[in-house]
């Protein structure tokens, strides 16, 4: 029997060229089809972006293509909205990857967590950067040199020159609108009466905070038919730094 295809759901300020490497590895075993998240590169743009809306874009792009069942394969915010979709549409996965998100609602109080003041401070630096006073990418260079490096591969990978000017590929102004939906997730409490059944491998950086140790029990109690991978030494940007043992732990997962 052929296996089923793969859909891979990049995350915030990626695009799905980042996961071409990935999808050459698993191309051999699977058909791949690599999605663009609403609001990025090569996706409509939209006002709104909460996880059900995208996971209803992902449900559209299997009924546009005639696809009734899938593994659904998602990283951090492409993780959670493949996580919503298994709540939202169980009858449509075969099986889902989870890479480096927790299923967890991230705290309200952003002083007191560094994941969203990290990720805020990105969203503002792209947010706030004067593309219009860029005219050739010396410029440009020196305008982003002072930011991290994590911000500078954000704004790199989502713009485009014509020759003349710089442009954006995301919409900024409705990542920043939806920044609060973006860090929701689920509640155990809401979990009580029902679970998501959908076989769930969750994979996590070790050297990442985005899926922390202390969300283990949780991550099992909303998904009890689930295994928790760790890959040492990298970041949250896995599928940069370990490619090969991220598609091999993805298709040790999906083929026994």
């Amino acid at each position: 029997m052929k296996p089923y295809p793969i859909f891979i759901l990049h995350g915030l300020f990626d695009c799905t060229l980042s996961w071409n490497p990935i999808a050459d590895l698993l191309s051999s075993s699977f058909s791949v089809h690599l999605l663009p998240l609403r609001n990025h590169r090569d996706a409509k743009h939209c006002p709104t972006m909460s996880f059900d809306e995208m996971a209803d874009d992902v449900k559209a792009y299997a009924d546009e293509h005639n696809i009734e069942k899938f593994i659904f394969v998602g990283h951090s915010l492409g993780g959670k909205t493949a996580m919503q979709f298994a709540l939202k549409y169980p009858q449509m996965l075969e099986k889902v990857v989870v890479i480096d998100i927790s299923p967890c609602r991230m705290s309200s109080l952003i002083e007191h967590n560094s994941i969203i003041t990290n990720l805020l401070n990105q969203v503002m630096a792209v947010k706030n950067l004067p593309l219009t006073d860029f005219h050739s990418f010396a410029e440009f260079a020196n305008g982003i040199s002072s930011f991290d490096d994590d911000t500078k591969r954000a704004i790199i990978g989502n713009i485009r020159y014509d020759g003349k000017a710089f442009s954006w590929q995301i919409d900024i102004d409705a990542v920043f609108n939806n920044f609060d939906k973006l860090t929701d997730g689920f509640d155990a409490d809401d979990f009580i009466d029902k679970k998501i059944e959908v076989p769930t491998l969750f994979i996590r950086a070790l050297d990442s905070e985005f899926l922390p140790s202390s969300d283990y029990k949780t991550t099992k109690y909303i998904f009890p038919n689930s295994e928790i991978v760790e890959i040492p030494d990298c970041t949250h940007r896995i599928h940069f730094e370990k490619p090969k043992l991220l598609a091999d732990e993805i298709s040790k997962y999906l083929l026994r």
